[in-house]
């Protein structure tokens, strides 16, 4: 059981690191930096801090999703007022990093799914910030976005932090977080 004893090592170690102050509000930085160009997902940190602070499980899941879809208009910012430009950046990145084909397949569909689109974007393991900055770009308005942002982001994190704060058994919140982490491998192995 060595491998299982690391593994709880490294785990003790993220709880205690994870209940400071400090961990949270980098937290809602990395959320927000996530929805506009971090491809990793914000959710592992979510997970560990609602273990390090289970009563504060709601609190975290919604600073999380505000975090998000604050990020989430700096996407869709992004893409309204510089869409003469994203194409240039966009061939200036290594293709798996900017993932031109990406961004031309939802591009189009804002303009046949639209609302339903953004939805998926924010509450599944697809990336948010290609769904963000393809909104800005499409000319998809604003209030609508933020608010079905607001809902699948909300959604979202509220389960994760829900599983989290009510399965405290760290072989679980472990296994839990190893199946998430696979979905977002398997969503971006789909986007290639």
């Amino acid at each position: 059981m060595p491998v299982w004893r690391f593994l709880k090592q490294q785990y003790d170690f993220l709880i205690r690191a994870a209940a400071t102050k400090l961990a949270v509000r980098a937290m809602y930085v990395f959320a927000i930096l996530e929805s506009i160009i971090i491809p990793v997902p914000v959710d592992p940190l979510l997970v560990a801090a609602v273990l390090a602070r289970p009563a504060r499980w709601r609190q975290l899941a919604i600073g999380c999703t505000i975090a998000s879809v604050i990020g989430g208009v700096g996407g869709w910012v992004i893409g309204r007022f510089f869409s003469l430009h994203i194409h240039d950046w966009l061939a200036v990145l290594p293709a798996k990093l900017a993932a031109p084909a990406a961004f031309a397949a939802v591009e189009t569909g804002f303009a046949e799914f639209g609302i339903f689109l953004v939805f998926l974007g924010a509450f599944s393991p697809l990336p948010y910030k290609v769904i963000a900055v393809s909104a800005g770009l499409g000319g998809f308005a604003l209030v609508p976005f933020v608010l079905t942002s607001i809902i699948g982001r909300g959604l979202r994190f509220a389960i994760i932090a829900a599983i989290a704060r009510h399965n405290g058994n760290p072989k679980i919140v472990i296994m839990l977080v190893t199946a998430l982490v696979c979905l977002f491998a398997v969503a971006i192995g789909m986007t290639r």
